[in-house]
């Protein structure tokens, strides 16, 4: 059984021309971090969002932990279901404690308790708990991004979804986001569903990476080495740039280094 199951699904939105899903079925396992990746539009994002029903398939059906989530309470599913998006979603006006306390004080935990747990969960994400007193518009966007992490994972929920997480934020402080869902990914155990258009992120983040085309047909699904050793079509070549990957080790002054076929330096060997 999957932790979250897709069956069939399909959306059209009112007043488009085609769907924006059609008929996409995929089984996401537990405890592993799947990706959706694809190009602007490819209804990577709808089928992110039909997993805590803030939109419903026009047909088919989506099981979470073996239940089909027609027959839930969407509150109640949503409390049980981080969820991080790109610009982080804090509310403007409380502090960032409160921001991340707010989904474990709606499921019933204390006050005291739930303030403990975000800054808990603050340090795990790389933060100083004494940041807690901010609000949202004295962090940076990296800051900002962090926060939304911890509130994501402030109820211990099993499954995250991560709606394009770092988008937004400059490539330093996006590596280091990165780096930081790899370690909660070890130290947690949770199930990731995660939306990116970039591939590099979806290779480095992904035990399992599905590739989207129009309407959210399947490209390809395997992992980072397939898509690199065996694409399946010569779209799953270009979006992923398989041809350009090709390295080849160079000396220079004593130190060996990896070139792409262009010429371009990619890394030293150690």
């Amino acid at each position: 059984m999957g932790m979250i199951e897709f069956e069939k699904v399909s959306r059209t939105y009112p007043g488009a021309g085609r769907p924006a899903v059609g008929e996409f079925s995929h089984r996401v396992r537990p405890g592993t971090t799947t990706v959706f990746v694809g190009p602007s539009g490819c209804g990577k994002t709808t089928l992110l969002r039909m997993v805590n029903r803030m939109i419903s398939p026009d047909s088919g059906r989506v099981l979470v932990r073996g239940e089909d989530i027609a027959d839930s309470d969407p509150v109640r599913l949503r409390r049980s279901i981080g969820y991080v998006m790109q610009h982080s979603g804090l509310l403007p006006h409380r502090t960032v404690n409160d921001n991340v306390a707010v989904v474990a004080r709606l499921n019933g935990t204390g006050r005291g308790e739930a303030r403990e747990r975000a800054a808990e969960l603050l340090r795990l994400v790389g933060l100083d708990p004494a940041l807690g007193s901010r609000y949202p518009a004295e962090l940076s966007g990296g800051q900002a991004q962090r926060v939304g992490v911890a509130r994501g994972l402030v109820a211990d929920p099993d499954i995250l979804l991560m709606d394009e997480p770092f988008g937004a934020v400059d490539p330093v402080v996006r590596r280091g986001l990165q780096e930081e869902v790899l370690a909660i990914k070890e130290s947690m155990g949770t199930t990731i569903l995660m939306v990116t258009h970039d591939i590099d992120e979806a290779f480095l983040l992904g035990d399992e990476i599905v590739l989207l085309g129009d309407a959210a047909a399947i490209e390809q699904v395997g992992r980072a080495e397939d898509f690199i050793t065996a694409p399946a079509s010569e779209a799953v070549r270009e979006f992923t740039g398989a041809d350009s990957r090709f390295l080849s080790v160079r000396e220079h002054d004593g130190r060996r280094m990896v070139v792409d076929r262009n010429g371009r330096v990619r890394g030293v060997l150690e």
